[in-house]
């Protein structure tokens, strides 16, 4: 029997890549009845048993499989059994059935099939169990989809409200050690204080947040404080400038300067 798909069903399909169906059965006839019924709107692939049907896996992915049971080597509940606990692929999957035992079909259930049809099938229901099988995996796909994306937007939501956070509360550190640049008893203690959090947070805070140590940190500021002073010409000596950024030793502000800037602060003046 010739079957015409719904003009709705035929424009929605020419809008994707054509879907691929695996078909497993041992029955030369059968395999070629499905084929003809399937394969003007589908991919569709063959396979004898459950074990060529594993390496076709191996080798591509599927949208469907439409398998019989009873076939020799490896039968569909074997191959279903592979699929679903071995390899962990949830594939739709179609078992075809001669088989009316209630335990048989139990079986198949608990193994994770999606739809029975029985021997002799009629093609009008075969393709319309095909429709809708692959329809439902489609519409379970954009979902995953759209929780994946979703999830993903609402992460970098949170990572941009975290580093937005970071720089204002790194902007508010900055502008509190440049108020007391020129103090040299300012020192973590304050600096946890002034930023109202405690000195063991404020060090976890500081070293994850620029990799630094809290007086690595407060030093890097001094040391750009005095690179402006030296360039502005603010100062006429080296003293009055350590001075200036809270650094009571000359020498060792040369000292430090020149690690910063690989120039010692001299060939500023």
């Amino acid at each position: 029997m010739n079957f015409e798909f719904p003009a709705t069903t035929a424009n929605y399909l020419k809008k994707i890549p054509r879907e691929r169906i695996l078909i497993v059965e041992d029955d030369n006839e059968v395999l070629d009845f499905i084929s003809s019924l399937l394969e003007e709107q589908y991919e569709v692939s063959h396979a004898s048993n459950g074990f060529e049907a594993l390496e076709l896996f191996d080798q591509q992915e599927f949208d469907l499989v439409i398998s019989d049971i009873l076939m020799p080597k490896m039968n569909g509940f074997e191959l279903l059994q592979k699929l679903r606990i071995t390899k962990q692929i949830w594939t739709p999957f179609l078992l075809l059935t001669g088989i009316s035992e209630k335990p048989a079909l139990i079986q198949g259930l608990m193994l994770g099939v999606d739809s029975y049809l029985t021997k002799p099938f009629d093609s009008d229901e075969l393709i319309a169990r095909v429709q809708n099988l692959l329809s439902n995996n489609h519409q379970r796909k954009l979902y995953l989809s759209q929780q994946i994306k979703e999830s993903g937007e609402q992460k970098e939501k949170m990572n941009s409200s975290h580093t937005s956070f970071k720089e204002l509360w790194l902007k508010e550190l900055e502008t509190i050690v440049s108020k007391e640049i020129a103090n040299s008893n300012f020192r973590v203690p304050d600096m946890a204080y002034h930023m109202s959090v405690s000195e063991r947070t404020f060090r976890k805070r500081i070293k994850d947040y620029t990799g630094l140590s809290p007086h690595e940190y407060i030093m890097d500021i001094r040391m750009k404080k005095a690179m402006q002073l030296l360039k502005s010409k603010a100062y006429l000596t080296i003293a009055e400038v350590a001075h200036a950024v809270g650094v009571e030793y000359s020498s060792y502000f040369a000292k430090i300067f020149k690690e910063r800037f690989n120039q010692a602060p001299s060939e500023y003046l």
